[in-house]
């Protein structure tokens, strides 16, 4: 019911959906909503990174705490592992073997060695054990120089945010002041942001989620009717747009309303789930030979354009990518073309030795 309200108000506010890019030409109504859609989305975004930061200074306590526990028991073990350095230095235990020289029968020889060789075994012990000791306090420092360093990173987004949401405020303000009645819009407003929170999000994560087990299996398409060979050690990999499309259907009907195209080295998704209208656009970067990865440039939900937090957001939870090796271990990939509704790559054959 609320769904068909929301739909409802924008019909009559007579608000097309197109993409926040061009928020110049957008209706005023729409940019409102644009706006408050963004300033929300990115407060949610905040209240992560405030969660982060607790949890990333949590741990940075429990290291610091664990590195006081190491600086006694290294404290306690460098008094007996200097007593040992000292022993060799000085000569004391070189001294030591001159009861075999003294032993009187070859039984006695034989128990002094003994004797020498398990003194000597808890000796390196004790050293090895010291450096351990050492090496874990030092590994233990990394650490938590690691995670101040991201929680120095966090402070930095999160003020960058803010600005972000303070300013965006200020603007969406100055509009509302605009209008002759806001009130329809201020009321829509809300219901976007609820959409959004409730079905949108996690319609978009159940999206991602097949799309990222998906393109796990999308070896599948390197067929040899696919393959065209260009020399003995280098091939072309060519999958058409619309064989793509008919792949990831055959492998689960959610992405039967939906749309993948290739054009101008972008890949766009456009299509429908869960009565929910979404757009993607990226494009693949090849990151090494035997990775490519997938950066998203837009999201669109119901025409209403994500901010970039929730873009990364979404891209650290789920990867896209593709990984040549999935076709076969020594297959390497020398460039990616997406264009005239083709998907090419150019592969190179590496051997084994």
């Amino acid at each position: 019911m609320r769904r068909w309200l929301f739909l409802g108000l924008i019909l009559l506010l007579a608000i097309p959906f197109l993409p926040a890019a061009a928020e110049t030409e957008l209706p005023l109504e729409q940019l409102i909503l644009q706006q408050h859609f963004t300033q929300k989305e990115l407060e949610r975004n905040l209240q992560l990174l405030k969660e982060e930061e607790k949890a990333l200074l949590s741990q940075v306590a429990q290291l610091d705490l664990e590195l006081s526990r190491q600086a006694l028991v290294i404290k306690a073990m460098k008094r007996h592992a200097g007593e040992v350095v000292r022993a060799y230095y000085t000569g004391q235990r070189a001294s030591l073997l001159v009861l075999l020289l003294e032993a009187n029968s070859f039984n006695d020889f034989l128990l002094i060695s003994e004797f020498l060789q398990l003194l000597f075994e808890r000796d390196m012990e004790t050293l090895r054990t010291f450096q351990q000791e050492r090496a874990k306090a030092d590994q233990l420092r990394s650490d938590m120089q690691n995670r101040l360093s991201q929680v120095k990173q966090i402070r930095k987004q999160y003020e960058e945010r803010l600005r972000e949401i303070m300013a965006l405020q200020l603007e969406k303000e100055q509009n509302l002041q605009r209008l002759d009645d806001p009130t329809a819009v201020q009321s829509l407003m809300d219901h976007l942001v609820n959409d959004w929170r409730e079905r949108g999000l996690p319609a978009f994560r159940k999206f991602f989620a097949v799309l990222s087990h998906v393109m796990g299996e999308i070896s599948e398409l390197a067929t040899p009717d696919r393959i065209q060979s260009n020399g003995l050690f280098s091939h072309t990999l060519t999958i058409g747009e619309k064989e793509f499309n008919n792949f990831l259907v055959s492998k689960n009907e959610l992405f039967a309303q939906s749309y993948f195209q290739f054009n101008d080295d972008k890949l766009i998704v456009d299509g429908s789930y869960e009565q929910i209208n979404l757009r993607i656009v990226g494009e693949y970067e090849l990151v090494s030979p035997t990775e490519l990865q997938f950066h998203i440039d837009q999201l669109l939900f119901d025409g209403f354009e994500l901010p970039r937090s929730t873009i990364e957001e979404l891209a650290q939870e789920f990867d896209l990518g593709f990984y040549p090796e999935l076709i076969n271990p020594h297959i390497r990939v020398d460039s990616l073309t997406l264009d005239e509704q083709r998907l090419q790559l150019n592969l190179k054959w590496e051997l084994p030795f």
